[in-house]
């Protein structure tokens, strides 16, 4: 399908088709309207926001956020990224946002590879060769284990003793159909790095790893593991990140989607926003959506 006809209902869509992979969780009655994250900076210690969508849409970043991120920073609020973006390790990831204008420092940039890396790792004692559908400059050598890049060669697929799904950059039909011949010949485990089904960029929603795993899911039956938002682990390495004693009501987790951001979010007990002019739900009533998913953030903001 193409980015053209991929919009926020098709999305939507999707993520409901597969709500009963998700988290569960407990929302508000109502949503607070608020213009922006200034009007919470009392009432919040910690501010967990989406990249995409909240901090940039592509590669360029939303006007005033690099403003808005300042002003929490200086009246000392604590400003982490949380992000399912896996493509790059986490040292890269700190350099794009910097880049990009964000004053942060390695502890402040939390991923969906980071989480996934910490699993591998745990996994790295059975010398597993992990076959990796990433883009070319993932860096998969970094991961830990032994790794190999998945391209159009089908012996990868064939010898591989499980697959993660990192970035769907460079991935394609054809690429997605070997991995689903080589899963229904001989299944192995799938690690998801990052679990979006789409991701806004400035042309239109892109496809991410979610969207091509759990289409291996109903095409396989396999099991997919997913690491990032919604899911706990991304949750509890930031929550660890911040050491003892932090208050889940005092942290406030941003993003522009309702299955992961305001959901992982809430499952994780932390109160959520959601931003409505970026992101998926850029230039839509977010209401119906809202109402149907029954995914009802704490606070609806603009832009942060």
């Amino acid at each position: 399908m193409s980015a053209a006809v991929r919009d926020a209902a098709w999305a939507f869509a999707r993520y409901e088709a597969v709500r009963c992979t998700l988290p569960r969780a407990d929302f508000p009655g109502v949503s607070r309207q608020v213009a922006g994250l200034d009007e919470l900076a009392a009432r919040f210690d910690v501010f967990l926001l989406d990249a995409f969508g909240v901090l940039n849409v592509g590669d360029g970043p939303i006007a005033g956020a690099v403003d808005a991120v300042n002003r929490l920073q200086a009246m000392g609020r604590r400003v982490m990224v949380l992000t399912n973006a896996a493509t790059s390790p986490a040292d890269a990831a700190l350099r794009k946002y910097r880049a990009l204008g964000f004053d942060l420092d390695a502890s402040d940039v939390v991923s969906s590879r980071d989480a996934l890396v910490r699993e591998m790792e745990r996994r790295a004692a059975g010398d597993l060769l992990w076959g990796v559908a990433a883009a070319s400059d993932s860096q998969v050598t970094r991961l830990p284990g032994r790794t190999l890049l998945l391209g159009d060669d089908e012996g990868g697929y064939a010898r591989a003793d499980g697959f993660v799904l990192l970035s769907s950059a460079e991935w394609s039909d054809a690429r997605q159909q070997m991995l689903i011949e080589a899963l229904r010949r001989r299944p192995r485990p799938v690690l998801v790095g990052n679990p979006d089904i789409v991701a806004p960029r400035e042309g239109g929603l892109s496809l991410e790893p979610g969207h091509f795993a759990h289409e291996l899911a109903r095409e396989c039956g396999v099991e997919p593991v997913f690491f990032g938002k919604p899911f706990s682990n991304i949750y509890a390495l930031a929550l660890a990140r911040l050491g003892g004693g932090v208050d889940p009501a005092r942290v406030l987790a941003v993003g522009d989607t309702l299955h992961t951001d305001v959901l992982g979010g809430a499952a994780a007990g932390l109160r959520t926003a959601l931003v409505t002019d970026h992101g998926l739900f850029a230039g839509l009533d977010v209401a119906p959506f809202i109402a149907r998913a029954g995914i009802r953030p704490d606070f609806i903001l603009p832009s942060i």
